[in-house]
């Protein structure tokens, strides 16, 4: 009987590990829909973050290190990261948003006021590491 509860024991603690590493996938660069910005997503205070590390055009510099996600929280039961909030710096909007991973390298980030269905999407693309 003990074995048995040892064995469930590192059972339950392997799927929290592994549930872990997948809300870790997220981390690192991101090309934006249109190309014209890269954003860096990392963890700060337990919750995924993303900031603005580079943009195409000048003009557009006084973006760099601009919060565009925030208090992102990984959700295990829908493989998504919600609970978050999504600001588009051109328009100064603010909104509700959630992502989710389509494959290691794309990412699909939704906005939405109100109602989930309701909403906005782009898909980023990985920025690979040289």
């Amino acid at each position: 009987m003990r074995s048995i509860v040892i064995i469930l024991f590192y059972c339950v603690m392997s799927l929290n590990g592994s549930a872990q590493v997948r809300a870790e996938e997220i981390l690192g660069h991101w090309l934006t829909e249109k190309g014209d910005a890269r954003v860096q997503i990392y963890i700060e205070h337990n919750k995924y973050v993303g900031k603005i590390t580079w943009v195409k055009d000048e003009k557009q510099s006084t973006q760099l290190n601009t919060v565009i996600l925030a208090d992102f929280v990984y959700d295990e039961k829908e493989k998504e990261w919600n609970s978050g909030t999504v600001f588009e710096p051109r328009h100064g909007h603010k909104s509700s948003g959630y992502l989710v991973l389509k494959d290691a390298n794309t990412l699909k980030v939704t906005g939405y006021k109100g109602f989930r269905w309701i909403s906005d999407s782009e898909i980023w693309t990985r920025v690979k590491s040289k």
